[in-house]
């Protein structure tokens, strides 16, 4: 490689594949929603109608920006419940444990997850996810009572004891089969 050049990733030349929406940013001017003006002062626009449905994605997700703190701390205090006293969460995690794995607080965790709006109007938002490098990730945002956390957390529990049991391929060749496999269950 000549000096100065850095590698770039080459897509096959008969591969025409086309590019993904793009994420949405807000424009106070055309969506209603400013972040500058007070909270109550957007929250009125909505309420009579000048913001956009694009504005008022932009707003709730800024809200959540402004919440994280006290969505994480609430999170934290249901996860912890859940695992002293949820018959589900209790089950399902002595079956981790019977496959010698652990999770708990250390790597059962409350995040703040953003939203994707994309260019097409399809939002992405999700409530949690399961890594096996990682463990688990609650998103406290989405997260609207401790019986929502909960099933979101027995979900993706089983993630976690279908990758021990199994060792599910969430990246090879299977990864599909595997994928839905542990979806279908669910």
């Amino acid at each position: 490689m000549a000096p100065g050049t850095s590698p770039t990733p080459s897509a096959p030349a008969d591969s025409a594949s086309p590019n993904p929406p793009r994420e949405v940013v807000n424009d106070p001017a055309r969506t209603g929603f400013d972040p500058q003006m007070k909270w109550w002062m957007n929250y009125f626009r909505i309420l009579s109608g000048q913001v956009t449905p694009e504005g008022l994605f932009h707003y709730r997700e800024w809200r959540y920006k402004v919440h994280e703190e006290r969505d994480c701390k609430r999170c934290d205090e249901y996860r912890d419940w859940l695992f002293t006293y949820s018959p589900v969460v209790r089950f399902l995690s002595g079956k981790i444990q019977d496959l010698n794995g652990k999770l708990d607080a250390s790597n059962v965790l409350c995040r703040r997850c953003p939203a994707r709006l994309e260019e097409d109007g399809q939002v992405h938002r999700q409530s949690g996810g399961f890594s096996p490098n990682h463990g688990i990730l609650i998103c406290a945002n989405e997260i609207r009572d401790r019986k929502h956390l909960e099933d979101t957390l027995a979900h993706e529990m089983v993630h976690a004891w279908d990758h021990l049991r199994w060792k599910v391929d969430w990246m090879g060749d299977k990864d599909l089969k595997h994928a839905a496999c542990t979806e279908l269950r669910d």
